[in-house]
Parts: structure tokens; sequence; C-alpha cells
């Protein structure tokens, strides 16, 4: 049996995700939750844009991403205390 080659094989630069459809996809969500009088997201949908919205902003430039991540969390916190 033949040791596989460990180093002779090249890896395959991971896919880089496309920023337009990263905005397009934030802009989406943002307009969704500015819209709503009531939180429009369930438990689980709001712990999965919690997680996923800081990853997936990443692909943008460092002032878009901030600005983007500041609505989003004024969003939540709008729709949170209108709950509470």
């Amino acid at each position: 049996m033949s040791q596989p080659d460990l180093f002779g094989a090249v890896a395959q630069p991971l896919p880089q995700p496309d920023p337009e459809a990263v905005r397009r996809r934030m802009a989406d969500l943002l307009q969704r939750l500015s819209e709503a009088d009531v939180m429009p997201l369930t438990e689980k949908e709001l712990r999965f844009w919690r997680t996923v919205a800081p990853q997936t902003t990443r692909w943008l430039e460092p002032e878009e991403r901030a600005r983007i991540l500041a609505d989003f969390e004024a969003q939540i916190d709008r729709l949170t205390r209108k709950a509470a």
C-alpha cells in the first residue's frame, strides 16, 4: 500500500462571496426589519442573523460593514424594545 502524496496536490482556493450578493441580502433583511412594527423574525431566525450578519459582512469594506451592522442592531433593539 502506498502513502498518499500530502504535498503534491495544490489546494483549491475557497470561493469568495460576491460583495453585491452580500449587500442585497443584508439590504433585504434591513428593509424587512425597518418596515416591521413587531419583530418579524422568530427566535431561531434572530439567533441565526445575529451570528451570520457579522460573518457575512466581513466581505465588505470596513466602513460599509460597520454601518450595516449598526443598522441591523438598531433595528433589532427597536423591535425588541417594542415587544417588552
